[in-house]
C-alpha cells in the first residue's frame, strides 16, 4: 500500500508542473490570463507563438511519459510481494499525473486539460493505440476545425481501439477501464470547449496560411 501512495504522490507532483505556466514564470506573463484562460499548449500556442507552444506540448507530453516510467522503474521494480497486480500501480500513477496536470499543487491548482500529459502516457503503455487515435485527432480537426472536439473524440474513441486491438486478458481490462476513465475526464476538462461549441463561440482552426478563424 506504501509503495501505490508513494506512486500516486510523486506521478502527481509530476504532472503538477505544468510547462506554460513555468515558462509564463520565466517570461513573466500567466497564460490563464489571456485567450481561452487555459494553461496548456494550445493557448500557448495562440498567445505566445509556435516555438513556447511547441516546447509546452513536448514538456507535458513527456512528463506522463517520464512519471510512468519512474513508477515502473524505480518504485515497483523492488516489490517481491505486490499487493496489486503491477498494471493497477501503473494505471493509478498514470490518473494521477494527469490530474496534476490539471489540477497542480504549484499553480494554485488551476492547470491543463491533460491531453498532451494523457499522450505521453500512451506512448509508454501502448505506442501503438496513438496512431489510430491520432488519425481520429486529424480527420476531426480537418473535418470540424475544433481542436477541442478533436481531442475529445480521439480520447473517446481510444477505449473503442483497445476493445478492437487487444487480446481479451487481464491486463486488456485494465486498459479498457483506464481509457474510458481517461476520456471521460478529458470530456470534463473540455466542458467550457463544449459550452462554447454549444453557443456558437469556440475558436476554428484555419487550415491556410492565413490567421486562424473565431
Amino acid at each position: 500500500m506504501f509503495e501505490l501512495a508513494l506512486s500516486i504522490l510523486i506521478s502527481y507532483l509530476i504532472g503538477s508542473l505544468n510547462a506554460s505556466l513555468i515558462l509564463g514564470k520565466i517570461n513573466n506573463y500567466d497564460v490563464r490570463k489571456h485567450g481561452s484562460g487555459n494553461a496548456g499548449a494550445t493557448n500557448t500556442f495562440r498567445m505566445h507563438g509556435k516555438i513556447q507552444g511547441a516546447i509546452v506540448f513536448c514538456f507535458d507530453c513527456l512528463k506522463g511519459f517520464f512519471a510512468i516510467k519512474l513508477s515502473e522503474s524505480l518504485i515497483l521494480a523492488g516489490l517481491y510481494n505486490p499487493l496489486f497486480d503491477l498494471d493497477i500501480y501503473l494505471y493509478f500513477s498514470a490518473l494521477s499525473v494527469v490530474i496534476g496536470h490539471c489540477y497542480p499543487l504549484w499553480f494554485q491548482f488551476k492547470g491543463g486539460k491533460g491531453a498532451a500529459t494523457a499522450l505521453g502516457i500512451f506512448l509508454y503503455l501502448e505506442p501503438f493505440l496513438v496512431v489510430p487515435s491520432l488519425l481520429v485527432w486529424i480527420l476531426s480537426l480537418v473535418a470540424f476545425r475544433f481542436v477541442g472536439l478533436s481531442t475529445i473524440l480521439a480520447f473517446g474513441s481510444l477505449p473503442l481501439f483497445v476493445f478492437y486491438f487487444e487480446s481479451f486478458s487481464t491486463r486488456f481490462f485494465y486498459l479498457l477501464v483506464f481509457s474510458i476513465i481517461l476520456g471521460l475526464l478529458i470530456v470534463f476538462t473540455h466542458r467550457q470547449n463544449i459550452n462554447s461549441m454549444l453557443k456558437g463561440t469556440e475558436h476554428r482552426v484555419s487550415l491556410s496560411q492565413k490567421s486562424d478563424a473565431n
